[in-house]
């Protein structure tokens, strides 16, 4: 599910109600607000908040097509953008829009047990910083252990780049930094499950599939149960998300299956 904002849509009328458009934050800006897709059959469910990429300065709806099965309650928050915000805004707007869907469990049938955060490419680094890094959810009571897995397609593991130019901090596009803004500085076996996919090592963004590959290899190593990589062979950057849905699917049913089974 790739749009503008502006052209945004329900995938499929039959199976959900119209969709809402909800200011997190208790502004009137429009870059504070989530796009809530719920089912219409009324029960508990879990839950999908899914961030857009586009670097941190731009971008439109991105969520994958998987997580509109009915299965699922999806929330799509947009977030304050580049340059008229620096760092650590978008994180902050990350945090607080995850907060708001705590806040508001009862209220839209969301299952606490079963939340999933995710995102596409400056959207996976969001995701994974916001939720990995405690000073953006502890003011909220939450932390990685809020949360039943993590959705990384083609995410920056190393500190975003627009994040160290926004910090005056950066060493070259391709020059990797690893500070308190890397995902790579919050690793622990305690995290909840994670779902890796990249693109080709040829194809998408020069060391992004490295760089995973090396966050889910250290994981392991770490002692962590439940982490999938992939690297999407002849694909490149957005081709790697328009082609993860089967995997985002098996995903998502292995980890609720475990659940169950526990």
């Amino acid at each position: 599910m790739k749009c503008p904002w502006n052209e945004f849509a329900l995938p499929d009328e039959k199976i959900f109600s119209p969709f809402s458009i909800i200011n997190y934050a208790g502004s009137d800006d429009p870059y504070q607000t989530l796009y809530l897709t719920l089912p219409k059959e009324k029960k508990k469910r879990p839950l999908v908040i899914f961030f857009h990429g586009g670097g941190m300065t731009g971008g439109g709806r991105e969520c994958p097509d998987a997580v509109f099965s009915g299965q699922y309650a999806v929330v799509e928050p947009r977030y304050r953008l580049s340059p008229a915000v620096k760092a650590p805004a978008h994180m902050e707007d990350a945090a607080r829009a995850i907060a708001w869907c705590f806040e508001h469990a009862e209220e839209y049938g969301f299952d606490l047990n079963k939340v999933f955060v995710g995102g596409m490419s400056a959207g996976a680094y969001l995701a994974a910083i916001t939720v990995m890094n405690p000073a953006f959810l502890a003011p909220y009571g939450l932390s990685y252990k809020s949360f039943a897995g993590l959705l990384l397609i083609s995410g920056q593991m190393t500190t975003h780049f627009r994040i160290k130019a926004d910090l005056g901090r950066d060493n070259g596009a391709y020059n990797p930094l690893v500070d308190e803004y890397a995902p790579f500085s919050y690793m622990t076996a305690e995290l909840p499950p994670i779902l890796q996919v990249t693109g080709d090592p040829a194809l998408d963004i020069p060391g992004r599939p490295e760089e995973n590959a090396f966050f889910a290899a250290s994981l392991r190593a770490m002692g962590h149960p439940f982490v999938r990589c992939f690297s999407l062979q002849g694909h490149g950057h957005v081709p790697a998300f328009r082609s993860c849905d089967h995997l985002v699917t098996l995903f998502l049913n292995d980890v609720l299956q475990a659940q169950e089974e526990k």
